[in-house]
């Protein structure tokens, strides 16, 4: 009874498809809502029947999953670039905290320092007030601690951001060696069975994502169900069932800057990353580390611009005023590979030219070239022993050996080391460094004071008073009508010059040090009829004198930091910090949407439709009792054979 045989041979074969078809439905409804999970379909042919004769049933040959890889592709490319932007977006609202981005920099240290400059402009209407000057001390003092929070604030920030970048690379690890573990059984089963594990496929690639929401990468399929995995800048984190290890380690300046490492090479990959947290938390250290120079370099420029003009008058007591403010100066860090002994240092000698950034120097067989670390534009510098840089005065000491390297960082730790180095009412410079008074003189001629400017800025000719004799009172006396001498207290002649009636003429007394060098009081005698015998008597300052704090009030005016006043620079850096929070929070928003259009069309191929698998497990419950009714008739006319027997 062949035909009979074969007619329960093919509803066995049926059933049994049937069955595995409602097992694969089952597994579908189970795992709706399991992370990574494709759905899963059965592979049906037809058994062939003998001698072109009708076929002999059907047989299930494998069980697909709904993988498309193109689709998963674009949601790892899709997850990675989200991930960046949703950093890039928290750590920008993080940063924009600290400037109040809405007052366009009119509050935070907008605020502090417009304080500031209207507590000198106050002394500067009545020096002799020592309540001015006591409040014009605590603006400074709060002018200070506003940096230091600031400061301090921003270098918490890099720290936990440093933190941060370890815990990521931790992460990164891990998967890397969870989908090398993966690589491996999948190919074995592959290899044993001719057909890939599909429930360690979905592992597998869902580990890859996890891996590409942690770093941007490059997956690359292999024959045997494996995938390589590369960084975006092309070196192998998983290649088959070998996984490679980053690190994360200080850089090589000892500057307290973090390097990724790639473990097989020891090669520092920082700057060649992107993509996932690891590559959103390096852009957000790069808008930490600009912020950080922009504040550090206004706590500069206001150390160092209010020190000077404060250098430049005359206490209570009569002296030439002491710094106001301390502040840290630049810091140059060795390369730890240096083989020469020789250091670098440098000081902040222009502000005007001064622009807020890092430079990396290398001794070259030529001389000294400086790399800028933000834009990595290079200039040459020369051999030295000193040399300029962006507003800075570079000095070598010792031996530097060709190829030696240092790291410059001007103003990194500027605002958090700001203080007042003063505390005494009395030490504040208000009072001009001199002061003219006309004798009884027969001709017109007019003597006046003018703001200290550098000795390279008189007209030539002009008559320099040394340094020696600062401090002093002096006195002008003119010899003749077109000729005049400048007289000691001792009445010794310590400088002349000529005088023009058309012209005037100019002098000046040079400041001594440590006041920056080459400052000169200069001295006009306007243009005018002179006789023999005038005279004028030139005296320092006075209690009541304010032409200094009229100068210190009036820094606040000036194009005092890379031609820029100090609040503008500040309103410059709250502007920049608000645009970049603004296209974070854009791209943020862009980069969510693309990600959830990525992750609706994979789930449009490979997720599972509910109302689809009901319908799959309808049809296979009928082609279930269609078969069973196959046997059942089978199984009767069997019996109906035995019987007639």
């Amino acid at each position: 009874m062949p035909g009979l045989t074969q007619l329960l041979q093919i509803g066995l074969s049926g059933l049994s498809a049937a069955s595995e078809g409602m097992q694969t439905v089952s597994s579908n409804t189970a795992n709706v809502n399991t992370p990574g999970y494709n759905v899963e379909s059965i592979d049906q042919t037809e058994l062939p029947g003998s001698d072109g004769g009708p076929g002999l049933g059907t047989d299930v040959t494998s069980v697909q999953r709904a993988f498309d890889q193109f689709a998963y592709q674009e949601v790892i490319g899709a997850s990675s670039a989200n991930e960046a932007a949703q950093v890039v977006e928290t750590q920008s609202q993080d940063l924009a905290a600290l400037f109040p981005v809405a007052s366009g920099g009119a509050g935070g240290l907008g605020a502090a320092l417009s304080s500031f400059f209207s507590a000198a402009n106050r002394v500067a209407q009545d020096p002799t007030s020592i309540s001015n000057r006591e409040a014009l001390l605590a603006e400074a003092q709060s002018l200070a601690a506003a940096f230091r929070s600031v400061g301090g604030q921003l270098a918490t920030n890099l720290t936990t951001l440093n933190g941060q970048l370890s815990a990521s690379v931790q992460q990164i690890n891990g998967l890397t060696q969870q989908i090398a573990a993966l690589n491996q059984q999948i190919a074995e089963q592959t290899n044993t069975s001719g057909s890939a594990p599909n429930n360690l496929l979905d592992q597998r690639d869902q580990l890859v994502q996890q891996l590409a929401q942690q770093i941007g990468v490059t997956v690359i399929p292999q024959g045997n169900g494996e995938v390589d995995v590369y960084t975006s800048s092309g070196a192998a984190l998983v290649n088959q069932a070998s996984a490679y290890q980053l690190g994360v380690t200080s850089g090589g300046y000892g500057d307290g800057s973090s390097v990724i490492t790639y473990a097989p090479t020891d090669q520092d990959l920082t700057n060649g990353l992107s993509g996932g947290r690891l590559g959103g938390l390096l852009s957000s250290r790069l808008q930490l580390l600009n912020a950080q120079d922009g504040v550090g370099a206004l706590a500069a420029g206001v150390a160092i611009g209010v020190n000077q003009q404060q250098s430049l008058g005359l206490d209570l007591n009569g002296n030439l005023g002491a710094p106001l403010f301390s502040v840290s100066g630049p810091t140059v860090y060795p390369a730890s590979s240096n083989t020469g002994s020789g250091a670098l240092t440098a000081a902040i000698t222009d502000l005007t030219s001064f622009t807020p950034g890092d430079f990396v120097l290398t001794k070259t067989a030529s001389g000294f070239h400086a790399t800028n670390t933000a834009t990595g534009q290079t200039m040459t510098l020369g051999a030295g022993p000193t040399f300029k840089l962006d507003g800075m005065t570079v000095t070598v000491s010792g031996a530097v050996a060709t190829g030696d390297s240092f790291k410059l960082e001007p103003t990194a730790a500027a605002a958090q080391s700001l203080t007042t180095a003063i505390s005494d009412p009395s030490a504040i410079a208000a009072a001009s460094a001199y002061a003219v008074t006309a004798g009884n003189n027969a001709g017109n001629v007019q003597a006046t004071v003018g703001s200290p400017v550098a000795q390279s800025a008189l007209p030539p000719g002009t008559a320099v008073v040394p340094p020696a004799d600062f401090g002093q009172t002096l006195s002008i006396k003119f010899t003749s009508s077109s000729n005049f001498e400048v007289l000691s207290s001792s009445n010794s002649v310590i400088a002349s010059g000529t005088f023009s009636a058309t012209s005037g003429a100019e002098l000046a007394i040079a400041y001594p040090a440590p006041t920056p060098a080459g400052e000169v009081v200069p001295i006009t005698l306007a243009p005018g009829t002179a006789a023999s015998g005038d005279s004028f008597a030139l005296a320092p300052g006075g209690p009541g004198s304010n032409g200094n704090s009229v100068a210190m009030a009036g820094l606040a005016g000036q194009d005092l930091l890379s031609g820029q006043t100090l609040a503008g620079a500040y309103a410059a850096l709250v502007t920049t910090i608000g645009s970049r929070g603004q296209d974070a929070q854009v791209t943020a928003q862009a980069a969510q949407a693309v990600l959830t259009h990525a992750q609706s069309t994979q789930q449009s191929i490979s997720g599972v439709n509910l109302d689809e698998e009901a319908a799959h497990l309808l049809a296979f419950q009928q082609a279930y009792q269609a078969s069973a009714k196959v046997i059942a008739a089978a199984q009767a006319l069997f019996d109906s054979l035995l019987n007639a027997v």
